[in-house]
């Protein structure tokens, strides 16, 4: 019992007596669990943390200023719409997701784009990655303009939304009324020119969210966090469209994520993502016919 005693109560070797317990006070010796203020600005923080917080404010300024709710407002305010302008969401989607991003990993972060998946990649499986999914894509896109709860969504440009032979008591000088879709007669090239613009869309969509926000925060979270936080993301953009499209887009995230990781490249789930865009809207408008 004595040496039990002993074993676990220190002694002062100058004077025999037993030493006092040591209590640390969390007010005047914080434990190393808790983080200090000059800690949260280290490299290791600061990087997602630009990520995160750029990734809210780029989502943000499109949503609400690049949109298609922002294009009804300009209408409303009788700007004659055209294919150009239409294109504000696509263009700017490209600036917002895909250059200033490029710009903070290439001057901010100071690392190549090609480590963020600006890159073919590992070809073999980049290619394979892609014509497998061709044939899933295609019937999904099909199928996607043939279902009416897609209508009044796509194409994002909704000049594509309106017709030179409206319905009776429709003016396409003002938005598209939520329970009525007529389409335009226009020609291959001005769809050609709208899926140029739809390129840039996607692959500003695709650096941000698999190249960006994924391999920016795979060193510090990990993977597998990675990979659901750009996911997160990216769904939350679907939010609004029809229930359909934003579960779709759960599956489509991390499979996405994880062939950027597979590939090394965001080249694959760009083409995928484009090709499923492109279709859809060329059924959407000239299916509808």
């Amino acid at each position: 019992m004595t040496a039990c005693l002993s074993a676990r109560i220190p002694y002062n070797d100058t004077d025999h007596e037993p030493m006092k317990p040591f209590h640390r006070s969390p007010l005047t010796n914080p434990p190393p669990s808790v983080m200090s203020a000059s800690a949260m600005f280290t490299k290791d923080q600061i990087k997602p943390a630009v990520i995160l917080l750029y990734t809210v404010i780029a989502v943000s300024v499109w949503y609400y200023f690049c949109s298609q709710s922002d294009f009804r407002l300009l209408r409303n305010r009788h700007v004659h719409p055209d294919v150009w302008f239409g294109s504000l969401p696509l263009f700017s989607a490209a600036v917002l997701f895909g250059l200033i991003p490029a710009v903070i990993v290439r001057w901010g972060f100071r690392e190549k784009l090609a480590d963020y998946g600006v890159k073919i990649g590992i070809v073999h499986r980049t290619v394979r990655s892609f014509l497998l999914a061709v044939p899933l894509v295609t019937v999904i896109a099909v199928w996607t303009g043939h279902n009416p709860a897609f209508y009044n969504v796509y194409p994002l440009n909704e000049t594509l939304r309106q017709s030179e032979n409206p319905p009776q008591g429709v003016s396409p000088a003002h938005p598209t009324p939520a329970n009525s879709t007529y389409y335009p007669v226009i020609g291959p090239g001005l769809f050609l020119i709208h899926s140029l613009f739809y390129l840039g869309y996607y692959a500003g969509w695709e650096f941000l969210f698999r190249g960006f926000i994924q391999h920016g925060l795979t060193a510090r979270c990990g993977l597998l966090t990675a990979i659901l936080i750009q996911t997160l993301a990216s769904t939350m953009l679907h939010y609004g469209h029809p229930p359909v499209e934003v579960f779709a887009s759960i599956i489509a995230g991390i499979v996405w994520g994880v062939i950027a990781y597979r590939t090394q490249s965001v080249l694959s789930g760009f083409l995928q993502h484009s090709l499923l865009g492109i279709v859809c809207d060329a059924v959407l408008v000239f299916g509808q016919r």
